[in-house]
């Protein structure tokens, strides 16, 4: 079972790694050709569009690189991600679910498909690695005590 988990989180990682590189990629070019169409949009102007457009593919790639040190490093400790990287995933397979559902009306049904299975393998690495930090002993809460009923 350990070797089919970080089988699955070392796949994700790789995937998540290209994902970063294409949308990164992606980014770069939308910038080139706002820069090179010479028009303004709404009274903003081809400049802000096409440094707008790298900004945000480098912040974009950026937080899926972090996605993919996150599941890499999950697939060598073989330890389930803490709280925070949690969240961090979590935010990295919503953004491909909603990417994918962009893709569907601008891109096609191959996009989609491709975008739906790093949000697959996201996921999945997610619910292989069970979260420890909930205490799954009932019991009083850290530090509390247990209250005894009134009368005895």
């Amino acid at each position: 079972m350990n070797r089919g988990r970080r089988g699955v989180a070392a796949v994700a990682a790789v995937v998540v790694f290209g994902a970063a590189a294409v949308l990164g990629l992606l980014q770069w070019i939308l910038g080139l050709v706002a820069d090179r169409q010479e028009m303004s949009v709404g009274g903003v102007s081809a400049t802000t569009i096409s440094v707008s457009a790298w900004v945000g593919g480098a912040v974009l790639a950026a937080f899926l690189l972090l996605c993919g040190v996150l599941l890499a490093r999950v697939s060598v400790t073989d330890r389930p991600p803490r709280r925070l990287a949690r969240v961090v995933l979590v935010g990295g397979a919503v953004v491909h679910a909603v990417f994918g559902a962009l893709a569907v009306g601008l891109v096609g049904w191959s996009a989609f498909a491709g975008l739906m299975v790093v949000f697959a393998l996201i996921v999945l690495t997610l619910t292989l690695y069970p979260d420890l930090s909930r205490s799954r002993v009932p019991g009083p809460a850290r530090g509390g005590r247990r209250l005894r009923p009134r009368g005895r």
